[in-house]
């Protein structure tokens, strides 16, 4: 369910624009600047002024030229376009901005598709497209592919081993290297995260999700909790007591400039066989915060400890409670009816299980026991610019959002 807002989290070129019956705008090297743009760079608080020189053009005049400093233009190399939004001669909001202006990001043209007078501002991110460049990092261990564009329950997803499966960490909550790597008693890991996939062109609608969208699970659990208080208490994920920690006392841990970049999709919450590699069924109501599927665990890798989504290999280094405890999943793993005794007779009861995923990395069926919890989450929109290497020691960074 992406959010049809600008973020804050963007670094802004304003270009103003007026048409008036022609197609084009273009960026000129002549000797009129008609406009000093200052830009401020949210990241490092530093203001920035670049000069643009625009002008309207007819239909022989549909180049695209370089200012006389391209160095301070935002190159197709490090920057993405985010999109646009347009005001009216009356300076009122026109709303969606594409039947105003399209923007090839090949050419790195913007054509004005509208004979009204308009006035639009297109927006670049520093960075890539989060496809681009998982595509561009996903290469593991001896050569081995760990990102793959194959469709899988609708994901792109990463597969392999701790070992082939290294350049998968993200920062979420931060844009500062050190706080996002660094660890200790009061801050293990706070702002660490590692990428299950993005969303395919095949991801469930009825999920409320879109094409592009990161997955990202925490590197390490963020606490435990339990899904329900007794072994004959069926609870479902919209009032279990593990759905309300991580969407109440975990998601309140996270800077609310941040929580506006978390979706709010509908959950998966149907049971399943071991081993399943796809999610079928019901669905929860929206929630921001889930736990990984069993079927996460299953498209990672293979279900042993060697499984780079196993919670041993969060980092290089884990407190050896992660890796000899037990994960919970948010997949049910059904029912059974059990026979019980007392002094006056027998009576039944119904059992109502999940999957949890045990120290050796295979699946158990759990009942109301604390287990450890790692949220997992899907960023609102396909407009994500990272920067970084994806590893463990240079994470990737998020340099821009935008929701459309």
């Amino acid at each position: 369910m992406k959010k049809k807002v600008f973020n804050v989290i963007l670094i802004i070129l304003t270009i103003g624009m007026i048409y008036e019956g022609y197609s084009f705008f273009n960026i000129k090297q002549d000797n009129k600047v008609l406009e000093d743009i200052k830009t401020v760079d949210v990241f490092n608080n530093k203001d920035k002024t670049l000069s643009i020189k625009v002008q309207s053009g007819g239909e022989n005049d549909l180049e695209w030229y370089e200012p006389e400093d391209r160095s301070k233009w935002p190159s197709k190399s490090d920057y993405m376009y985010v999109g646009t939004k347009c005001e009216d001669a009356n300076g009122t909001d026109v709303g969606d901005a594409r039947p105003y202006v399209a923007f090839n990001e090949n050419t790195y043209t913007a054509t004005i598709t509208t004979k009204k007078t308009i006035y639009c501002t297109l927006y670049f991110g520093k960075g890539k497209r989060a496809l681009e460049v998982l595509k561009g990092h996903a290469i593991g261990g001896s050569n081995t592919t760990t990102f793959t564009e194959v469709d899988v329950d609708g994901l792109y997803r990463y597969k392999g081993t701790k070992n082939q499966v290294t350049n998968n960490y993200i920062c979420f909550g931060t844009t500062s290297l050190n706080e996002c790597t660094k660890s200790g008693t009061n801050n293990i890991d706070k702002y660490l995260y590692r990428i299950i996939g993005i969303t395919s062109p095949n991801v469930d609608a009825s999920s409320e999700l879109e094409e592009g969208q990161l997955k990202i699970i925490r590197a390490i659990p963020s606490g435990s909790s339990a899904w329900g208080l007794s072994e004959d208490n069926e609870v479902s994920w919209d009032n279990c007591t593990m759905k309300t920690y991580l969407n109440n006392t975990f998601l309140n841990t996270i800077e609310e400039s941040w929580r506006g970049l978390i979706d709010n999709p509908k959950w998966w919450i149907s049971s399943s066989t071991s081993g399943g590699t796809e999610n079928k069924g019901t669905k929860s109501k929206n929630y921001q915060i889930g736990l990984m599927y069993q079927s996460d665990y299953v498209n990672a890798g293979a279900q042993n400890k060697t499984n780079w989504l196993h919670m041993s290999n969060g980092r290089s280094v884990v407190p050896s409670s992660y890796a000899n405890g037990v994960e919970a999943t948010m997949s049910r793993a059904g029912s059974e009816r059990r026979e019980s005794w007392t002094v006056d007779g027998s009576f039944w009861t119904t059992w109502y299980y999940y999957w949890a995923i045990q120290s050796d990395g295979s699946f158990s069926k759990e009942l109301y026991n604390s287990y450890f919890a790692r949220p997992v989450f899907y960023l609102t929109s396909d407009g994500v610019g990272l920067v970084g290497e994806g590893t463990e020691s240079s994470p990737f960074r998020i340099t821009s959002v935008i929701g459309a």
